[in-house]
């Protein structure tokens, strides 16, 4: 009879500890709402789902929290509501600051992940800082790459406390994708505070398995959301923006030109389904409001890219990426009206943009450089998507791209496939195919001669009637011409250590105009391999890697443009550091010697090149973050074909100095010598002072100042009328206040302006500045 009284108090137990566990795993459902203040003061809290964060998944494996979190959540229909009780030993250590919106990666915040179809092929993230500024992103799990572009409207609040703080989170469910008509579907759910103190600690309430590579992979399962009721959603935005620019020639004494301009737009988001999105766009501001980070391109053969931010293209954009950037949106500069469409549903994904573009640009690419080429016609521009899921190990899909305009075409299509085989192997792997039509006259942009019938003929080109590069012969002919890329990637991720090999192939002929494919005629073959160490809770490091990889570069012809070996080690360690050194030992190729061919072989020489690299970070006080990279050794100098010596030093810091008022300022210092003599030497300091009154008004302020120094003494190979200034120095300013409800609902004002100096212009002197003004509203139906 004993034993019978134990077994039923067992059997009792397990009952309990199941249900426990049930209702740990859903999402309860509670036909009320909240005010999101920040103060859990509900009585709907009470009848919440509880969780504790338990885990330090990151730097250790699976220790215990150093702090307890409780997470209480459930939902009503149509938002998922998530509060945050947040305990600190010191809570006078936290880091809180009023940041721009998804800019406090580096304070204390909770939040949580969801991956709404439960097949680890996307991954929505939210997260809050005690004060309340938001952060959302999305991570592509399959392309293994995160995006803070892409911005929801939820709400959020946090409030501080003498016991840590408290947030609360409602994100309605049509602001991410999922499945409705799959009622009481699986989610996959984290919940997530970060802790940075000593370490920068990630808690969680589940634990992790570092034989696994993928995190996402790892999140449990929860159900709920039986009761949501379909709606089509509709979003309007209405744009409006004026602008007015002043600019002059300073080389003249010619007057300033005005230009005033005023725009109305219109953007439309409508929820077919909760997995179906349609975005229209009449009119756009597709201009970017904030200043692009400092780049220079100095030495550098092949062109620079841009950041994406622009919403209507940021919108679901992880459905369009492939192991190859088929799709770089920031070629399409200037449309009138676009459209896309985009969702999800069962096993099949699948987009469509379409727009206009009132210029056609897009690159030139080459094996030894690549240009911009720029046509005055208008264009077309499409991207076609389909992805087939089959399970969670497997997936195929196809991308086709069009841009067409008088006289030229650019087509583009391509498979791909992923095939999980272990959670340790993963093989990808992605063919494309192109066909290319350039108008007759393109190559005339790449000509440069005072007389351009010099360059309407190659051969009188070859004779050195005019002034050729690579662009110019990869775009002479009237003929429509072909090619293709492949790439094979294999992967294998253990927790001690890791490999891949990894081939490509990029055809003379191929071209991706809608993408970013700057390099052409190129074959690469790459192996790597590495090891991990983790540290413990009671070691100053928490992980260290050894990797080696070795790749040789060769063009169509079999040709070797570059074959190196790269040593490399990296350590992360208290204070939230970071450091990264790498030794590389390279074979490479200069310029070509006669211009007017493609030839490698007999027309380039090749140079032994060593040099290290590194970067480093560190989180020197709670308000001071600090980075930098630095480059020392051996390096091509590409105008004059010689080998020369290389140091650079980037260096980055960010303070905030009080709770709204945070100061960034980059610099960046390179110099070149070669025969015993400087080459160039440039400096780049980029100042960015940012206010936050609160978090819906700030005031942000910006200066770029770049200067260029060359030694035309130094310059053999360049001829004296093509010599470039001696010294050049660009000065830009920008002053911006905003006021910002949501992502969409935002004012802009502001000003900008930009100087000059150069051999001619003796002092720096303002050569444009604008005056500007956006407003939208977003309007929720």
């Amino acid at each position: 009879m004993q034993n019978n009284k134990y077994l039923i108090i067992f059997c009792l137990s397990a009952i309990i500890s199941l249900n426990s566990l049930a209702s740990e795993n859903q999402f309860p459902y509670l036909a009320n709402e909240i005010e999101v203040d920040g103060y859990l003061t509900e009585e709907i809290w009470q009848k919440a789902a509880v969780l504790h964060l338990e885990n330090v998944t990151d730097p250790f494996e699976n220790t215990p929290a150093p702090v307890s979190t409780e997470v209480r959540f459930f939902e009503n229909g149509d938002t998922l509501f998530v509060s945050f009780l947040a305990q600190d030993n010191d809570p006078s250590q936290l880091r809180a600051f009023f940041h721009n919106r998804d800019k406090a990666q580096r304070d204390d915040l909770v939040g949580i992940r969801l991956d709404p179809y439960g097949d680890h092929r996307i991954v929505f993230q939210f997260f809050v800082n005690p004060l309340g500024v938001q952060i959302d992103s999305t991570e592509d799990v399959i392309a293994m790459n995160e995006s803070l572009s892409w911005d929801a409207i939820w709400d959020s609040a946090g409030v501080v406390t003498d016991k840590g703080y408290q947030v609360e989170m409602a994100i309605p469910l049509r602001s991410i994708n999922f499945d409705s008509e799959n009622a009481n579907s699986n989610w996959a759910v984290e919940f997530i505070r970060f802790y940075p103190r000593e370490e920068q600690y990630r808690l969680s309430h589940i634990r992790i398995d570092r034989d696994n590579e993928c995190l996402s992979c790892q999140m449990p399962l929860f159900t709920g959301f039986e009761r949501y009721e379909q709606s089509k959603t509709l979003q309007l935005t209405p744009t409006f923006v004026a602008n007015h620019q002043e600019s002059r020639d300073l080389t003249s004494d010619a007057n300033w030109h005005s230009q005033t301009d005023y725009e109305v737009g219109l953007d439309i988001k409508w929820g077919i389904s909760s997995d179906i999105f349609l975005n229209a766009t009449f009119n756009p501001d597709f201009s970017q409001v904030e200043a692009d980070d400092a780049q220079i391109n100095i030495n550098d053969n092949f062109t620079l890219t841009i950041t994406e931010k622009r919403p209507f293209f940021l919108e679901n954009q992880d459905i369009f990426n492939t192991d190859y950037n088929l799709v770089y949106t920031r070629n399409i500069s200037a449309p009138d009206i676009g459209a896309k469409i985009t969702g999800r549903t069962g096993k099949h994904a699948f987009g469509l943009f379409a727009t206009d573009d009132e210029s056609t640009t897009f690159f030139v690419p080459g094996n030894l450089g690549s240009s911009i080429a720029q046509l005055d016609s208008s264009s077309n521009n499409a991207a076609l998507r389909y992805r087939y899921d089959s399970s969670e190990n497997f997936h195929v899909g196809f991308l086709g791209t069009a841009r067409t305009a008088s006289d030229y075409h650019n087509y583009v299509g391509s498979t791909d496939i992923l095939y999980k085989l272990t959670p340790q192997d993963i093989f990808r792997g992605q063919l494309i195919y192109s066909n290319t039509a350039y108008p007759t006259d393109l190559s005339q942009q790449f000509c440069n001669s005072e007389n351009e019938q010099d360059c309407l003929n190659e051969t009188e080109c070859d004779f050195g009637d005019c002034t050729i590069n690579e662009a110019y012969l990869r775009t002479f002919g009237d003929d429509d011409f072909e090619g293709h890329a492949l790439r094979l990637r294999y992967n294998h991720e253990e927790r001690d250590w890791f490999s891949n090999v990894r081939y490509q192939e990029i055809s003379e002929g191929f071209r991706s105009d809608l993408g970013n494919q700057v390099r052409v005629d190129q074959n690469r073959l790459v192996a790597q391999a590495g090891v991990y160490y983790w540290g413990t809770p009671d070691s100053w490091w928490n992980k260290i890697t050894f990797w080696v990889d070795w790749d040789i570069l060769r063009n169509d012809e079999r040709d070797v443009l570059e074959r190196e070996w790269e040593y490399s080690f990296e350590i992360f360690g208290s204070r939230q550091s970071y450091f990264y050194l790498v030794y590389i030992n390279r074979d490479e190729v200069g310029a070509r010697l006669d211009k007017s061919v493609l030839d490698v072989t007999g027309n380039t020489s090749s140079f032994d090149i060593k040099r290290w690299e590194s970067y480093f970070e560190l989180q020197l006080f709670s308000n001071v973050f600090i980075s930098g990279d630095i480059s020392l050794g051996d390096r091509i100098d590409f105008n004059n074909n010689r080998k020369g010596t290389q140091r650079r030093i980037n260096s980055n810091i960010e303070y905030n100095i009080s709770d709204h008022l945070k100061a960034t300022l980059n610099y960046d210092w390179n110099f070149l010598k070669a025969d015993g003599e400087e080459v160039f030497t440039t400096n780049v300091a980029d100042l960015r002072i940012d206010y936050n009154f609160d978090l819906r008004h700030a005031l942000k302020f910006s200066l770029i100042h770049t200067k260029i120094e060359r030694n035309l003494a130094n310059q053999p190979a360049i001829l004296p009328e093509n010599l470039p200034d001696s010294e050049r120095i660009e000065l830009s300013t920008q002053l911006i206040y905003s006021y910002q409800v949501n992502p969409q609902s935002v004012i802009f004002a502001g000003y900008s302006d930009g100087a000059l100096a150069d051999d001619q212009i003796v002092n720096v002197r303002r050569n444009s500045y604008n005056v500007f003004m956006k407003f939208s509203y977003a309007w929720l139906y």
